[in-house]
């Protein structure tokens, strides 16, 4: 697939796909004969997991690590050989993503619990209740 089909794909645009190419994010791909850029399934999946790793928050130097991680365990027969250095780096970031989420996860959950008691307010069903103090409102 060329690089419009692969950037519409996505949901990027094709400026994007260059900016992955420059950084060492994605491989260069094959040219036709005419000079456009020819795409594989496997670069698709490769943009989807670099979408995937941003959008949980991960800066691109960590997603180069976790692609590194990926290539590494991908061939078992050099997963054997995966640097402890860059496995550690890799696990620190991703546990300090996971505790940011984590804490993601209780905000939205405390936001989700205090709106669903001012839609029942509003409906009639509860008691007015402060959001801040979540005390009665008379």
């Amino acid at each position: 697939m060329r690089s419009g089909e692969l950037a519409r794909r996505v949901g990027v645009s094709v400026e994007t796909l260059r900016f992955y190419e420059r950084e060492g994010l994605l491989p260069r791909p094959a040219r036709t004969r005419s000079g456009y850029r020819q795409y594989e399934q496997r670069d698709l999946e490769q943009v989807r997991l670099i979408r995937s790793c941003q959008q949980i928050g991960f800066t691109l130097r960590e997603v180069k690590d976790v692609l590194d991680l990926h290539r590494v365990l991908a061939a078992p027969e050099r997963a054997g050989r995966l640097k402890p250095r860059a496995q550690t780096r890799l696990l620190a970031a991703a546990g300090r993503r996971l505790t940011l989420l984590d804490e993601k996860l209780r905000t939205l959950q405390k936001m989700r619990t205090d709106m669903a008691a001012l839609v029942a307010t509003l409906e009639g069903h509860g008691k007015p209740v402060c959001p801040v103090s979540r005390k009665a409102v008379t």
